[in-house]
């Protein structure tokens, strides 16, 4: 019996390292994306716009004058939100393309099929939604981290509710 020839062994592994994916691949993106300042400049963005309209509903020349000002500044902060949030996807992504490669590589006749059903967006794009309960390695790999990613998310906002109530 070869490596990738026992479902079972194959269906653990691309789970778990779908799990382990999704677990370093959110961290990357909670250290490298830095949140807190990505929210700074939403919340920035919300004010300046705010502003913005305030100042046109009142047609306080001022108001405008300082709006316009605020505006200004909306394509530095922009840019800055863009890096925040692609800069993790420089890591991530090479990571995902060469875990999914190898582990089709080690489990390349791997199926797993469903007790039912699944929309699959990218499938056929003229019979939307396309519905599939048989997938191979990277079907599998992609839904795993899927669910597990939110199924983790969801447990980690859980426990620090928690902790904020102790």
């Amino acid at each position: 019996m070869a490596f990738g020839d026992d479902v079972t062994l194959a269906f653990f592994a691309i789970s778990i390292a779908a799990l382990i994916y999704s677990a370093v691949a959110n961290l990357l993106i909670q250290k490298i994306g830095n949140r807190e300042r990505a929210k700074q400049i939403q919340d920035e963005m919300s004010r300046v716009n705010k502003l913005a309209e305030e100042a046109m509903k009142s047609g306080n020349e001022k108001k405008k004058k300082e709006a316009e000002d605020a505006q200004a500044k909306m394509p530095g902060l922009l840019k800055e939100s863009m890096i925040l949030q692609f800069k993790p996807m420089l890591v991530v992504l090479p990571v995902w393309y060469l875990l999914a490669w190898a582990l089709k590589q080690a489990f390349p006749a791997f199926e797993v099929k469903l007790s039912f059903a699944l929309p699959i967006v990218i499938q056929n794009l003229e019979n939307f939604p396309n519905w599939r309960d048989t997938f191979g390695v990277n079907g599998w790999f992609i839904l795993a981290i899927l669910f597990g990613g939110l199924l983790m998310q969801f447990i980690v906002g859980k426990m620090k509710e928690i902790l904020k109530k102790k």
